[in-house]
């Protein structure tokens, strides 16, 4: 309970020495004839330095001059003459006393109430301080930052620098640094509201608060103690002084007794009186001496001992650390022998690998230049295969194609070709990509044209029921269960009924007519691999009668249709590290419909580079674009 009542005191008496401190510390204080003088004798000593080139002195004598204004709370002046100081040593590089300006600035502009330039000035001092690894220095600039942090209310950001300057204390194990740390800890919570974590930080405070004013009140008895050492053997030396001195009156009175034996009788009698007096103050003056001087021999020796004790300690410390570090640094380097006998073995080693790597990488080297140079050639073959005439634009005017593999050949490929009156056209996304994925698109080719071309269909949903088959016969999938295949959107035009058919395998047909987009969606399986069980599955569910489902549409003036791959809407971006995904993908192109189809085609490259950024391209992009007019 009553660690709680100094807790309550302690927050409640920082929040009244803080409001006091703002209330004055705007308000200016008249120069004294003193201060005035002063400024005015530093000023012209700094004009004196700077004619002679002593640029030190002269950053002494602006300094000085800034404090003086700084204690009377002349801000603006205090600030140019540490800015002045500040331009000069930052000339002769002098780290220490660009840190301490910077520092005396960021309090300046604390005082001021501008607590984010203050912020600045702490950072730069913080950053001085850390280069030159001045750990107190660090601890001191970190609270610094978090007072300022707790004045701009952001709380998080202090206590991170708190914790850092506490890091930083423990490791010094200095109990002064941590106190002050917990006890601005216990603060910053405080404000922050954080009640539970105000009073733990108090409780560390108050306990490393008595550790540390123990070391004082230990230290203080302990300068006492040698001080009254050092009194009562002062007063025993004064005091032999004294009885030394009545010994010496004693003689010398005797000697005058000795020259006045041939006096009266009475006179004689007094004298002998006297001396007996003067003989037994003698006695007893004799016997206080010697003790004083046994007192004195023992207090000296007490002194002597525990000075011995003391110096016998810090030597036997001393030796312990040096024998200590003798046996480390003999370990050490028992073990810096083993490690370099392991290291010359494993340079040896290394050496041995080296070469074989050397040979090994001519050897991979050629291999991949071979490699490069075939891949590069199927590239060729497969721009040859797609590079047909006539072009698609000279029978849609209004189109485009953006076709960009991720290497020099690809997985994703588009198709076209006219039947009499109709046109029929296709973006297909093979299995995989680079060389697999090309040997997909010569297949793929080869049978479209095989079903179309050769054999007349021209109908969306029987073409791509075909090459299932197809492609499961020359992959020879029911014996081998290679399960590759294509994913494909196909559709027919025809010119003369002006109508479209369209059919797809996973991949969507996006229309948009009256400036309204509409996805027409495929079947949810593929060509080839598992498409046929998915197929006879779901006609156990649905009334389905057709493998792949024929759509057909009236084509209207200035509709557009698109059909793709999936490699656009599942690029990574840059920025956010996730997928473009086919909602978004559908948005971008229908923001850009309107537009040319050529122009269309340059702005969803441009947005794919813009996208994708410094990221890999993950996978081939085909887009096709018509506009019927």
């Amino acid at each position: 309970m009553i660690y709680q009542i100094m807790y309550k005191t302690l927050i409640f008496l920082l929040i009244v020495i803080n409001n006091l401190y703002l209330s004055g510390q705007n308000q200016n204080y008249n120069l004294s004839r003193q201060d005035s003088a002063k400024i005015n004798n530093l000023t012209q000593k700094a004009v004196d330095y700077h004619a002679n080139n002593f640029l030190k002195q002269e950053c002494d004598c602006y300094n000085e001059i800034a404090t003086v204004w700084w204690e009377h709370n002349y801000f603006t002046e205090a600030i140019d003459y540490y800015n002045k100081s500040l331009k000069i040593n930052e000339l002769l590089a002098n780290e220490n006393a660009i840190a301490m300006i910077n520092s005396n600035l960021a309090l300046i502009f604390a005082d001021k109430g501008e607590y984010q330039k203050s912020l600045t000035y702490f950072e730069k001092t913080l950053n001085i301080r850390t280069i030159k690894n001045e750990k107190i220095g660090i601890i001191a600039a970190r609270i610094n930052i978090s007072v300022v942090l707790n004045n701009l209310k952001r709380y998080d950001e202090s206590t991170d620098q708190l914790l850092k300057a506490l890091d930083l204390a423990r490791e010094l194990n200095d109990p002064i640094q941590m106190r002050s740390c917990y006890g601005m800890l216990s603060e910053t919570y405080e404000k922050a509201g954080n009640n539970t974590k105000s009073y733990y930080y108090f409780e560390l405070y108050r306990q490393f608060n008595e550790l540390v004013e123990g070391k004082k009140v230990e230290k203080a008895n302990t300068f006492a103690n040698q001080e009254r050492l050092k009194k009562e053997l002062a007063e025993k030396e004064n005091a032999i002084k004294e009885l030394e001195l009545i010994k010496k009156n004693y003689e010398l009175i005797t000697k005058e007794k000795k020259l006045k034996a041939g006096e009266s009788e009475k006179l004689s009698l007094l004298d002998t009186l006297s001396h007996k007096e003067l003989k037994i103050k003698f006695i007893e003056n004799e016997a206080q001496l010697q003790q004083a001087k046994s007192e004195k021999e023992l207090l000296k020796n007490k002194f002597l001992l525990r000075n011995i004790i003391l110096f016998s300690s810090i030597i036997l410390l001393v030796l312990f650390i040096l024998i200590f570090f003798y046996f480390q640094k003999r370990k050490s380097n028992r073990i810096l022998q083993n490690k370099n006998a392991e290291i010359i073995q494993k340079n040896e080693e290394i050496e041995v690998q080296k070469n074989n790597i050397e040979d090994l990488l001519i050897k991979t080297t050629e291999a991949h230049e071979s490699i490069t140079k075939s891949i590069d050639y199927a590239g060729y073959i497969q721009n040859a295969l797609l590079n047909k005439t006539p072009r698609l634009d000279s029978w849609f005017p209004e189109s485009f194609i953006l076709y960009q593999p991720k290497g020099a050949v690809g997985g994703d490929f588009y198709w076209y070709s006219k039947v009499e009156e109709q046109i029929i056209v296709a973006a297909v996304d093979c299995t995989g990509h680079g060389v697999p994925g090309a040997f997909l698109t010569v297949l793929a080719n080869n049978v479209l044209n095989l079903i179309v071309n050769i054999g007349k269909n021209t109908v969306p949903g029987e073409i791509l029921k075909k090459m299932h088959f197809a492609v499961k016969e020359a992959l020879n999938q029911e014996i081998t269960e290679n399960k590759d295949g294509m994913d494909i959107a196909l559709c027919t035009v025809n010119l003369i009924t002006k109508q479209l058919s369209f059919a797809g395998a996973n991949n969507p047909m996006l229309i948009i007519k009256n400036g309204k987009p509409e996805i027409v969606k495929g079947e949810r399986y593929g060509i080839g691999g598992f498409s046929e069980m998915f197929f006879e599955r779901l006609k156990k569910t649905k009334n389905i009668e057709e493998m792949y489902q024929t759509h057909n549409i009236e084509i209207e003036p200035d509709m557009s249709i698109y059909l793709f791959s999936d490699g656009y809407q599942d690029q990574n971006g840059a920025e956010t590290l996730k997928k473009l995904k086919s909602d978004n993908f559908h948005k971008l192109i229908h923001s850009f419909s309107t537009k040319p189809m050529t122009e269309q085609k340059k702005l969803l490259s441009d947005y794919f580079k813009i996208w994708k950024g410094g990221n890999e391209q993950i996978d081939d992009v085909v887009i096709i674009g018509l506009r019927f007019s």
